[in-house]
């Protein structure tokens, strides 16, 4: 099955970073009525650094959203929280000019009720659930944001290390020099151009 990932014009330019939405198979089969029967997808966001300077990115909150074939939104609860997790240093990637990075995502599709639907993982621990599917033609999009351009370890002796955001307002009497620091990340958010799949 070919991949549905977004064409050049469906790509979202901002500040010289191209952010597209991906999924590698745009032909999904509705699983069967039966228990514990699942539809598993995998999906994400590529970014390319087209700037002339290296720029380093977070990959780690996106969350998907869900259109019907008339371009209205599915609904959607949550979110679930049974754990909680934070960003690790691999969830930072530099990127040189000219270069690419992805974050990809998963979740799946379920029944329950009588009634399709669609369960969203998010790397942080909590879940999604939209709701409303059937056979036919739909669209993806994502949100992709970061708020904070310093990211510092969390804790003296996590292992692996993981991150927490630095406020711009946060000041240290007796800064340390010896935890691990994380700068000049990429801030903003985007809206990812929606992209085609379908549920057979």
């Amino acid at each position: 099955m070919s991949s549905c990932e977004s064409n050049n014009s469906n790509t979202l330019e901002v500040d010289g970073i191209q952010f597209k939405t991906f999924m590698p198979k745009c032909i999904l089969p509705i699983p069967p009525k039966l228990p514990n029967s699942k539809t598993q997808v995998h999906f994400g966001i590529h970014i390319t650094n087209n700037t002339e300077i290296s720029r380093r990115f977070l990959l780690f909150f996106a969350r998907p959203e869900f259109l019907r074939a008339n371009k209205q939104k599915l609904p959607r609860s949550g979110p679930n929280v049974n754990s909680s997790y934070n960003p690790q240093l691999s969830d930072f990637q530099l990127l040189m000019p000219g270069e690419s990075g992805s974050l990809l995502l998963e979740g799946y599709f379920y029944w329950e009720n009588n009634k399709l639907k669609f369960l969203f993982l998010e790397k942080d621990g909590s879940s999604w659930i939209f709701n409303d599917f059937n056979y036919g033609r739909y669209w993806i999009l994502f949100t992709y944001e970061n708020q904070y351009p310093t990211w510092e370890q969390r804790g003296d002796r996590s292992d692996p290390i993981d991150l927490k955001p630095v406020w711009h307002e946060q000041i240290y009497n007796n800064p340390r020099s010896d935890i691990t620091k994380i700068v000049d990340i990429w801030i903003g958010k985007v809206h990812t151009s929606p992209i085609e799949f379908h549920l057979i």
